[in-house]
């Protein structure tokens, strides 16, 4: 830029002195041109401060963009920082949750091993009462036989206790444990899924000891059985006589549950 105002001046002095003593067009057409020369210095000048401006600008914006790439390095330090500190309380959580896990498998381990030395010892009762000899002339008692079929179906022994509990009931049908006896049958009916058969014994528990504590039990087990037979209307029907008879039992607030899951109106139940 510099070099074009040289120039300019150059041609200036070039001028000859004798040129002023000229025509009036030649004076009028030297002024037109000095106008141009200045018009052209003018433009050059704009040019400059316009090239100034913009090289300003392009700088703060490099700049700003240095300070913006700046921020952006140092957030990402920060997350990765802030990341691997959180994966290090999430290791040690996970270290601290193992070992929760690994005292709760040995307590496990320790209850299942108690359990299993119960069981031995169930079976180890009642095989000592299969092995005593009553009194001659006289029978077991209703309770040794009671519990000899209950805990033949404690250990799984479902068709054995089936039996054992028929017999019992046909030769002690007014013992105290009778009702229990009958429950329990009809329970291990259910469990080897001959629903119908147990659905007959839940009706004699209902039927011959409606004041049994077994009989709440008995109503609710029965509807279950019905549902498993897919015999929704009366199940639907069990669970309301359960409700109605039985209002104060647990098993009339389960019965109240399987009635919503079914998508029974209960206040259709409560008014009856």
């Amino acid at each position: 830029m510099r070099s074009k105002f040289t120039v300019i001046i150059f041609t200036l002095s070039l001028i000859p002195g004798n040129l002023f003593s000229g025509t009036k067009e030649e004076v009028i057409r030297l002024q037109s041109d000095v106008l141009q020369l200045q018009n052209l210095v003018r433009t050059l000048q704009k040019d400059l401060d316009r090239s100034s401006g913009m090289n300003q600008s392009l700088l703060e914006q490099l700049n700003d963009q240095v300070a913006n790439s700046n921020s952006l390095l140092s957030k990402l330090v920060d997350a990765f920082r802030s990341q691997r500190n959180s994966a290090q309380e999430v290791a040690s959580g996970l270290r601290d949750d193992m070992q929760r896990v690994v005292i709760k498998l040995d307590d496990t381990n320790n209850r299942v091993a108690a359990l299993h030395r119960k069981l031995e010892e169930s079976q180890a009762r009642r095989d000592s009462l299969r092995l005593t000899t009553p009194v001659i002339g006289t029978d077991p008692k209703p309770d040794q036989i009671y519990h000899l079929s209950y805990n033949d179906y404690l250990t799984g022994n479902y068709e054995l206790a089936i039996t054992a509990f028929r017999e019992f009931l046909t030769k002690y049908p007014e013992s105290g444990f009778s009702d229990n006896a009958a429950f329990y049958l009809a329970i291990c009916y259910q469990i080897q899924g001959r629903y119908e058969q147990s659905i007959d014994v839940f009706d004699e528990v209902i039927n011959m000891y409606p004041n049994s504590d077994k009989a709440p039990s008995a109503y609710y087990k029965k509807a279950i059985a019905q549902l498993d037979l897919q015999k929704n209307e009366d199940a639907i029907d069990t669970f309301s006589k359960l409700i109605s008879i039985h209002s104060d039992s647990p098993e009339s607030q389960l019965a109240l549950q399987e009635l919503e899951k079914l998508k029974v109106d209960l206040t259709e139940i409560s008014s009856k």
